[in-house]
């Protein structure tokens, strides 16, 4: 057997969350539509629709298009997911992806690791030229994309076209996701997963290094 895959979902485990980039934009329709909400809200201040997602009633899609129907009534530009997207993602930059994830990639492929990226939503939430300045992306060996393919997370078609370009079977990998949903779909074909929590996010990426057999690494502040 060769050395296990890393899987990495993107908006998440490499990509800050939406969640996360809207805490220096008080005042505005965006921060007050997702600061302190979806992995970030409290049980004092819970947010039902994320819940709601985690419990598998809705679609992760079907959140980030009431997110955006909701941030167009506020007074954002463009009803659609992509508008709002652009709104907090643009343009292109480093500080986007998180220190640890360019760090777990590099680490794995100096020890002999493929490294795949496997996401909903990369192409319908952002353009190809965005996508082609996240230099990231270019360091992994596989990228799949369920709004190119067709099939979406959990869809076991989603996880075969990713092995089957990996080359590797599904016992073989190591998938990381912040969406349970993800999570029990890969686990339900026998891949080993772990859930990623923005909100501690150390915590799941010391828990890939050990099931990849890497070295655990410092813990960011």
């Amino acid at each position: 057997m060769g050395a296990r895959a890393l899987v990495l979902d993107f908006g998440g485990p490499v990509l800050l969350t939406p969640f996360e980039l809207v805490g220096d934009r008080r005042g505005t329709p965006v921060h007050e539509l997702l600061f302190g909400r979806g992995p970030l809200a409290t049980v004092a201040a819970p947010d039902l629709d994320w819940t709601a997602l985690q419990e598998g009633r809705i679609t992760e899609r079907a959140y980030w298009a009431h997110r955006a129907r909701e941030w167009h009534g506020a007074g954002g530009s463009g009803p659609d997911i992509s508008a709002m997207m652009a709104h907090l993602y643009e343009p292109a930059r480093p500080q986007l992806v998180r220190e640890q994830a360019r760090t777990l990639i590099r680490d794995a492929r100096a020890a002999g690791h493929p490294v795949a990226i496997l996401t909903n939503d990369l192409r319908a939430f952002h353009s190809q030229e965005w996508v082609d300045e996240i230099e990231i992306v270019g360091d992994v060996d596989v990228l799949v994309d369920g709004s190119v393919e067709g099939y979406l997370k959990p869809d076991r078609r989603l996880y075969e076209i990713l092995a089957d370009r990996l080359g590797v079977d599904f016992v073989d990998m190591v998938f990381l996701d912040d969406q349970m949903t993800n999570i029990r779909g890969a686990q339900a074909l026998g891949i080993p997963s772990v859930w990623f929590d923005p909100a501690v996010p150390d915590a799941g990426f010391d828990a890939v290094r050990i099931l990849l057999g890497l070295p655990e690494e410092e813990p960011h502040g």
